[in-house]
C-alpha cells in the first residue's frame, strides 16, 4: 500500500494550535509615535546637520592646510586680453 505524505510525517503527537495574530503597530496602546515628538525632531535635525557638515569640514580643512603648510597656492583665474572672444558665445 503506498504511503501518502500526510501519513509519512505523523508522529502520533497532537499538533500545536495556530499562533495568535500579531498586533499591528497602530493597535498597540500606550506607545506614542516617538518620531512626532519635538525632542525627537530636534535631535534628528542636529544629527543630520552633523552628518552633512562633517565631510565638508574635513575637505575644507585639508585644502586649507595644504595651502598654508603645503606647496599649493590658491587657484587664480586667468585674465584674457579684452580683444579675444569666448568660443562658446555666439
Amino acid at each position: 500500500m503506498p504511503q501518502y505524505p500526510s501519513e509519512k510525517f505523523q508522529t502520533g503527537q497532537p499538533t500545536r494550535p495556530p499562533r495568535p495574530p500579531r498586533p499591528s503597530p497602530s493597535n498597540l496602546k500606550g506607545h506614542p509615535n516617538i518620531r512626532s515628538t519635538p525632542e525627537y525632531k530636534r535631535a534628528a535635525r542636529r544629527w543630520l546637520s552633523v552628518i552633512v557638515a562633517t565631510p565638508v569640514l574635513l575637505v575644507t580643512t585639508y585644502m586649507l592646510f595644504d595651502r598654508v603648510y603645503g606647496n599649493k597656492s590658491p587657484k587664480k583665474l586667468v585674465q584674457r586680453p579684452s580683444g579675444e572672444q569666448d568660443s562658446t558665445s555666439p
